[in-house]
């Protein structure tokens, strides 16, 4: 009798501690979907407002759209994610991790790190190709090109600068933080995927998501969202670099420039890689807390919650839409 009563207590704590999951996913999926809805709107009203400006000003677009993404990011990641902490019983400083990392471990993670960004982008190179092949549209509109050296510094920082700080709060301070009381594992993967489907197209969709379980492991690991947000800042950089390049330059110089970043990257990254094992870095275990939900089965209770499987079906229907 004794043993069937355990098992009853196992059974009913662990469908308690999926509710709790499953309430933290229709905290989380609910907040970004009516952030989501929020920024559409104000993005149809701005635009309408242009528009009528537009006959009686002499309006530069390529600056106001630099100024209007920068904005319209700093409405979708910072404010709603502050309601969500707090929604969630959490203080937005509780969730940031003050740990100091010596500089020398510090830079070794942020080159390992980015030189895994650097891979994940050669596979999402070939993911491009393979979804050319189908026929798919892999061409999506975005930020207008830069034309003189002021809009260029611009046009790095609104791409650069600005996701590196926003989305980190967001996703690594916020999201990660806040589910890592479900286990750590569990909230690398969950909050790498809502990085993931919030990008919204069949190209940055996955290759978002492995890039966030890289900044959600690097937070993690180093105790702080600082290396994160730098090997995002590289991330992007590296991208906004190679696309003037590719503008201003033959495309031999965008290639020699492209391996050398890569071999060079590899290089010091691989060494950096080596430094880490030494220290012990890569082989730090995860927090799991001592509960009944496997991260499995925690990863399964949050994507079943409604308003996460509403957030995933609105996103990949955009994407699909997109194609």
């Amino acid at each position: 009798m004794h043993q069937i009563n355990n098992q009853f207590l196992r059974s009913h704590y662990a469908k308690q501690e999926r509710k709790i999951i499953r309430k933290s996913g229709n905290i989380i999926g609910g907040i970004i979907l009516a952030a989501l809805l929020f920024i559409d709107i104000i993005s149809e009203i701005i635009g309408e407002v242009i528009i009528a400006f537009s006959e009686y000003y002499i309006i530069d677009y390529t600056l106001t759209s630099y100024a209007l993404q920068i904005a319209l990011s700093a409405m979708l990641f910072v404010p709603p994610f502050f309601i969500m902490a707090n929604v969630q019983g959490f203080r937005v400083r509780d969730l940031f991790v003050r740990k100091k990392v010596p500089f020398l471990t510090n830079t070794s993670i942020i080159l390992s790190g980015f030189m895994l960004c650097l891979a994940i982008n050669i596979v999402t190179n070939y993911w491009v190709q393979f979804l050319e092949s189908l026929g798919m549209n892999t061409q999506y509109s975005g930020l207008p090109e830069p034309a003189t050296i002021y809009e260029t510094i611009i046009w790095i920082f609104t791409i650069s600068v600005m996701p590196a700080i926003v989305e980190e709060f967001a996703f690594r301070v916020v999201v990660l933080g806040s589910l890592r009381r479900f286990s750590d594992s569990f909230a690398i993967f969950a909050s790498a995927a809502l990085f993931g489907l919030v990008h919204g197209n069949f190209i940055q969709i996955p290759f978002a998501f492995l890039i966030g379980l890289v900044f959600a492991y690097v937070t993690i690991n180093t105790g702080s969202v600082i290396p994160a947000i730098i090997i995002h800042f590289l991330n992007n950089f590296n991208s906004c670099i190679m696309a003037l390049i590719g503008k201003n330059f033959p495309l031999y110089v965008q290639v020699l420039v492209s391996y050398g970043i890569i071999i060079v990257v590899g290089i010091l990254g691989a060494l950096s890689l080596k430094y880490l094992s030494k220290k012990h870095m890569l082989s730090k275990q995860l927090y799991k807390p001592e509960c009944l939900t496997s991260a499995p089965m925690a990863f399964g209770a949050f994507f079943s919650s409604p308003f996460i499987i509403a957030l995933t079906a609105i996103l990949v229907i955009g994407a699909i839409l997109l194609v």
